[in-house]
């Protein structure tokens, strides 16, 4: 699709994709036919857990990096998909936010969408269905023509997301607390997460050290920093390890529990959308919640691995709604891998 400067003459017409999540921000840059050209990532856009200015920061990185080389006078689409979407759109946020894209050079409307409405359309170009996230937060929603119209938790990490990356790190945090002071079993996790919390791995020999060391660094960081220990458990889950083993099945068990509350006895036939660093197809807790979910709803679920990409598409059909499955699938395909 092409689009006319002011002088006659014919320009390419670009969209810009991007999705604002707790765990990374990305950007997808495309041909309003659906063609990717450029990509950007940055750090989280976690509202609740960060500073705005960091959001921000990390908000224009990603754009930036998807735009180089390009015209930003070019881009006649942007759709945002944003975690906490009211915090976004209002007040001085609205007016932060709006700092970026100029500063970025983009001219054009940008429409905010919640971060659900992103996934699921990264699964499917379906117009309605729902959608299963767990990544550092968790939740479940029913997607109608871009809009949530029903959700299930998603209520954050101090009173909710059951099932969560937070609220898996949190459980290997106490399992190793239970492991030092002999209120439960050992675990490979205690190791694991000495490691990954104070960054070597020459974890001091004495007991008391550490459970010195482990209270510090879990005190000392952001509690969202929690949700970076989730990956820890389904590897020992995978080597035998009986106390991982049992926070994996809990967690899955919660996140099969929040999709089929929000399913109830709606249509089958409806794609089911799973999203979400924790739900990706090879992992341990994707394939499980993926099979039980099966099991309920009829067929297997769909696999968002590109959110961003669904945010590119739902821009791209707003410009062009002829686009086809295979620009869905163009958009919305997984990032390659750059190796250094």
């Amino acid at each position: 699709m092409r689009g006319t400067t002011r002088g006659g003459s014919a320009r390419a017409s670009l969209v810009l994709g991007v999705d604002a999540d707790s765990g990374l921000v990305e950007a997808v840059l495309a041909t309003a036919d659906g063609v990717p050209v450029g990509a950007g990532r940055s750090g989280s856009a976690n509202p609740t857990a960060l500073p705005l200015a960091e959001v921000v920061e990390h908000l224009r990185a990603a754009v930036t990096h998807a735009l180089t080389g390009f015209d930003p006078g070019e881009v006649d689409g942007v759709v945002v998909g944003a975690a906490g979407v009211l915090r976004f759109s209002r007040g001085a946020s609205a007016a932060t936010l709006a700092q970026v894209w100029a500063a970025a050079g983009l001219t054009c409307p940008i429409r905010i969408v919640a971060d659900a409405v992103a996934a699921f359309a990264a699964g499917t170009p379906a117009r309605a269905g729902s959608v299963l996230i767990a990544g550092a937060g968790s939740i479940a929603a029913r997607i109608d023509g871009e809009e949530v119209t029903d959700r299930i938790d998603g209520n954050g990490w101090l009173v909710g997301d059951d099932g969560s990356g937070f609220w898996i790190g949190r459980q290997a945090v106490r399992a190793v607390f239970a492991a030092l002071d002999r209120r439960g079993e050992q675990t490979l996790l205690r190791h694991a997460v000495l490691a990954a919390l104070t960054g070597h791995d020459d974890v001091p020999a004495e007991v008391g050290e550490q459970v010195e060391l482990l209270r510090d660094a879990v005190y000392d960081g952001p509690p969202i920093a929690l949700a970076a220990l989730a990956p820890l458990v389904p590897a020992a889950a995978e080597a035998g390890d009986r106390v991982a083993q049992r926070i994996v099945d809990r967690a899955v068990t919660l996140l099969v529990e929040t999709a089929t509350a929000l399913a109830g006895d709606d249509d089958p036939g409806e794609p089911l959308v799973l999203a979400g660093s924790l739900l990706g197809r090879t992992g341990l807790i994707g394939r499980e919640v993926g099979r039980r979910l099966a099991g309920h709803h009829g067929g297997q679920p769909l696999h968002a691995e590109r959110p961003a990409g669904g945010a590119a598409w739902l821009a791209a059909k707003r410009l062009n709604p002829g686009l086809d499955v295979d620009a869905h699938t163009r958009l919305t395909a997984p990032a390659p891998v750059v190796r250094p």
